[in-house]
């Protein structure tokens, strides 16, 4: 083995400040899919719709949303789905995380310092649920109450917005309080809803690297899924999924240039032991286009996954279904290497480097 094959293999090693992933659980609506369709009515809405179909490359949005009934078919039902099945959900998660773990871990986490970190896509929602009680807005708003006492979480807690970065933005917090020996656990778990009006909005901005030209349209179809998810996050070396994330970086504007750049960033951070990468994380045609040919420029015999092709838009639970994935599927194998390259919606991407532990 050469002299660079070796520091490329020690590179890729976790670092002192990584974490690890021992729990993860998500969950989605079991409603059926519902297209959405403009209301004569609402012309600011109908505007948002027509702007996302220009500069996305997606010709229709289809949602799927918490609080719907099975039967639901009316694109009306998509503006008036309740928010308590969403609530509820985040417990189920929540609960699904514990569940990958022994049951002397968990009495050990339950024992310990935990810290509870929450995110959700567009902060203070509590406007768009029409909640029932004040209990219900603190819930939605802030931080929900019947977790953090479910779970005897004590040291430290917080509400996070970040858009498409919220589940970055809370790894971030977490691997900052683990590193700093004030907590044991971090908690952290998060949920997106759907809202036609909001969603469209956002796909509907002005951005170079998502743009398409106007006068075409892919056949394509843009599924919005509601989910809520929940990791469990320890510093606990040889356990789980060790989880690194990178400093944020943004991209050229020119599509050339953002493809190389791409290339570049992604061959710093794999090698041969590289046995996936995780992208396609905006619904964008263009930026799913880029993000393939930047991996195609690579020489590392890596796969590559595209988690809006395979499991639709969550947007900031999108990079929690890569890790999903990935522990799901046991991809990663003893001293194995994956990459989750997230994209925020604004040209910035995050990088997420995962190790498999001992016992992942």
């Amino acid at each position: 083995m050469t002299k660079t094959a070796v520091e490329k293999m020690e590179k890729l090693g976790p670092p002192d400040t990584a974490i690890s992933m021992i729990g993860l659980g998500v969950v989605e609506s079991d409603a059926g899919f519902v297209d959405f369709k403009p209301s004569w009515v609402n012309v600011r809405e109908a505007q948002f719709h027509k702007l996302a179909q220009r500069r996305q490359g997606k010709e229709t949005w289809t949602f799927k949303r918490f609080g719907m009934k099975p039967e639901s078919r009316s694109p009306e039902d998509l503006r008036r789905a309740h928010y308590r099945e969403a609530l509820n959900s985040l417990s189920t998660a929540c609960k699904k995380a514990f569940d990958c773990l022994s049951r002397k871990m968990e009495n050990q986490i339950r024992r310990q310092r935990s810290a509870l970190v929450y995110f959700d896509a567009w902060g203070e929602s509590s406007i768009f649920e029409t909640p029932n009680s004040w209990r219900d807005a603190v819930s939605l708003d802030l931080l929900p109450k019947a977790i953090a006492r479910e779970y005897g979480v004590s040291a430290f807690s917080c509400k996070l917005r970040g858009e498409r970065s919220g589940f970055l933005q809370g790894l971030r917090v977490a691997a900052d309080v683990l590193n700093s020996g004030e907590v044991d656990t971090v908690l952290l778990f998060g949920i997106f809803r759907a809202f036609p009006g909001m969603v469209l909005s956002e796909a509907s901005s002005a951005n170079a690297l998502h743009g398409r030209a106007k006068t075409h349209l892919n056949s394509t179809i843009n599924y919005s899924i509601e989910r809520s998810g929940c990791v469990i996050l320890r510093k606990d070396p040889g356990a789980g999924i060790a989880l690194n994330v990178s400093d944020y970086f943004l991209l050229p504007e020119h599509s050339r240039r953002a493809r190389r750049e791409l290339t570049e960033r992604w061959r710093a951070s794999t090698g041969e032991d590289t046995a996936s990468v995780y992208a396609g994380m905006h619904p964008s045609s263009a930026m799913q286009a880029l993000e393939s040919g930047a991996f195609d420029r690579l020489e590392h015999k890596a796969n590559y996954f595209s988690i809006c092709d395979m499991y639709g838009d969550s947007a900031c639970l999108n990079p929690m279904l890569a890790l999903s994935h990935l522990h799901s599927t046991g991809q990663l194998q003893q001293r194995r290497h994956a990459l989750i390259s997230a994209d925020d919606g604004q040209a910035g991407i995050w990088l997420i480097e995962c190790w498999s532990g001992a016992n992942g």
